[in-house]
């Protein structure tokens, strides 16, 4: 737990309105607060690394959270008796007891069960409270769960009992149950070559569908697949979200430039794709792809994935009284109105990165209002770590405005420092006036018929010819390229549902036209 000492320190430093419950995204839930002698109490679940998948080198940790949702207190002297289920299958089922409210569990997954009941082969492993009879941390060491566990990809089911709580003699009258999940991404691994016949493995981790038709283009950098529809939703997101890792000396995708996801040939919004080059040896792209309503389910997602622009970077310095300094940068090129992407470094004493490095921040506007802050979630000690240095958060800034960056070192190595150190920064970011629509040369009912199309309502011979009528006629621009003669004359359910959102103005008539210009390759469209 943070030291009462520290938290006055940073109730002077830092002057935020963050709670650390809500502050970053994990593969894990929240389960909605219920009624505890008179407390309003809640449980959340969180695996660490978010990013975990068997058999990635380093065992997930599954975290435990008993407290006052009104207050953020935890609970003291819980009990909690613990099953996690795959699939309708129980894979572990026992009992924990913890001090401070706050459960930490290791995980070592196995996968050589040949029991049909699973949690047969779950062993666990640490000292047994005298009192409460369930195992708990004590010292350094923390209970472990071996088995199969976490050993699979798709959603686990975790439900937590709490039998006592606020003394290990005290039993509760009736069991508080919470039920949460955590996501295990699949993890497939393709192989590409370079014109120098080097070996570069491409890793790709999917919440949401199995990875097919894997293809590296070097001449245009572009990486594509098919994301295939999967048995395991995350039904608590909106997004499938794609991890997509690979080397540094990879030189396709490069740090310092810019990266633009398409799916179904619609770019994604900048605040949907993440470049993350704090690693030293790798470079990750996340991607968080919305879910569509009406994307048919037995088609897959064609994603493009192409290395933009090089970025010209915003940069501040900061130097802090220990020595240590830091540089924050971003896109210039990025607006107000957004998420953008903060790079924050830390540097030593002899200008080194700065390891394991725990720090806080916070933004505040023209008008002194803070708009933006993050203090860590920890806890055991104040800040955000920095394992190598470096760490990106995405941050919303509104509006074009005058800001005011406030960086804090709250420590480093685990260990936050007696007295924290403050550095200030101003800096301003613009947001382009909008620009007005200019007047499209296509006539309304194409569009009213692109919309009627993607419904149903006009079938697709009357559409195709309403479409040859605007390309013979001049009125929409394509590029003709040679068709090809395919068996199939279906058109793809992408092409209709590009008319439709087009028809509501959701994508622009160039990203229509992409569409016809497939139709016209596959020689479903003929144009002389």
């Amino acid at each position: 737990m943070i030291k009462k000492e520290i938290l006055g320190i940073s109730a002077v430093l830092l002057i935020f309105t963050f709670s650390p419950v809500y502050a970053q995204h994990h593969s894990g839930s929240l389960a909605p607060p219920v009624d505890f002698d008179g407390l309003k109490v809640a449980l959340i679940t969180i695996l660490s690394p978010e990013d975990y998948s068997f058999p990635d080198a380093k065992n997930p940790n599954l975290s435990i959270r008993f407290f006052d949702s009104e207050t953020n207190t935890n609970i003291k002297s819980v009990t909690y008796r613990v099953q996690i289920f795959h699939e309708d299958n129980l894979v572990a089922n026992e009992y924990f007891f913890d001090d401070d409210g706050r459960l930490d569990l290791e995980i070592k997954p196995k996968t050589d069960c040949l029991e049909k009941e699973l949690w047969k082969c779950t062993k666990y492993f640490g000292e047994k409270h005298a009192i409460a009879g369930a195992y708990y941390a004590r010292g350094e060491s923390i209970p472990v769960i071996q088995g199969p566990v976490f050993d699979k990809s798709g959603q686990y089911n975790v439900k937590v009992s709490i039998v006592g709580a606020t003394n290990p003699k005290t039993m509760t009258v009736k069991d508080i149950l919470f039920e949460t999940f955590v996501s295990i991404p699949q993890k497939e691994i393709f192989q590409i070559k370079d014109a120098n016949a080097q070996e570069f493995p491409i890793e790709i981790k999917s919440y949401d569908g199995e990875v097919s038709n894997f293809i590296f283009d070097e001449e245009s950098s572009k990486i594509s697949y098919e994301l295939e529809s999967g048995k395991h939703v995350q039904h608590h997101d909106a997004n499938r979200k794609q991890l997509i890792t690979m080397q540094k000396d990879f030189l396709s995708f490069n740090e310092g430039y810019n990266v633009e996801v398409f799916v179904e040939g619609v770019k994604l919004k900048k605040d949907l794709v993440e470049f993350d080059s704090s690693s030293p040896t790798e470079n990750i792209i996340r991607i968080s792809i919305p879910k569509e309503d009406n994307h048919d389910s037995d088609h897959p997602l064609k994603v493009e994935i192409v290395s933009g622009d090089a970025i010209n970077p915003h940069n501040l310095g900061f130097n802090f009284q220990n020595g240590f300094s830091a540089n924050v940068s971003w896109d210039s090129k990025l607006e107000a109105g957004e998420k953008i992407p903060f790079t924050f470094s830390f540097f030593d004493k002899t200008n080194d990165p700065a390891e394991n490095i725990l720090f806080a921040y916070s933004i505040t506007d023209s008008a002194g209002n803070e708009i933006w802050s993050n203090i860590g979630e920890s806890q055991e000690h104040l800040g955000i770590l920095a394992p190598h240095g470096v760490l990106q958060e995405a941050v919303l800034i509104p509006i074009s405005d005058k800001y005011q960056l406030k960086l804090i070192l709250t420590g480093q190595n685990s260990q936050n420092f007696v007295e924290f150190f403050t550095a200030k920064s101003d800096f301003s970011i613009s947001q382009s006036p909008p620009q007005e629509e200019s007047t499209s040369s296509v006539p309304s009912w194409i569009k009213n018929n692109a919309g009627w199309w993607s419904e149903g309502i006009v079938g697709d011979q009357e559409f195709v010819q309403s479409i040859q009528f605007l390309i013979i006629e001049g009125i929409l621009s394509v590029t003709v390229t040679e068709s090809v003669t395919t068996e199939s004359q279906d058109i793809p359910i992408w092409v209709k549902n590009n008319a439709g959102w087009w028809s509501e103005g959701l994508i622009s008539e160039r990203d229509f036209v992409k569409g016809v210009e497939f139709l016209i390759s596959q020689g479903i469209i003929r144009v002389n």
